[in-house]
């Protein structure tokens, strides 16, 4: 009964992470501070297709990393060190 009280404190005592949970980006960290969306853009843009990232007359794809250092020169200089 002691036995299974004290690994009981220790599972709980530790705080699990989300299997999921990864640590956020530079990317995600600076957006997120200046209050942008994942594109770099204000909360409440919409986007034809639903992405900036796709497009459609050439059906390219961009990367996003690219696409929002592109946009905000200031935020590729804080996350490329």
């Amino acid at each position: 009964m002691l036995r299974r009280a004290i690994i009981f404190l220790l599972l709980t005592a530790c705080p699990r992470q989300s299997e999921n949970a990864r640590p956020q980006s530079c990317l995600d960290q600076q957006l997120e501070k200046r209050g942008l969306n994942q594109y770099g853009d204000p909360p409440d843009t919409m986007y034809t297709g639903g992405t900036p990232l796709f497009d459609e007359k050439t059906g390219k794809r961009t990367d996003r990393e690219a696409y929002v250092f592109a946009k905000h020169p200031d935020i590729a200089g804080a996350c490329r060190h």
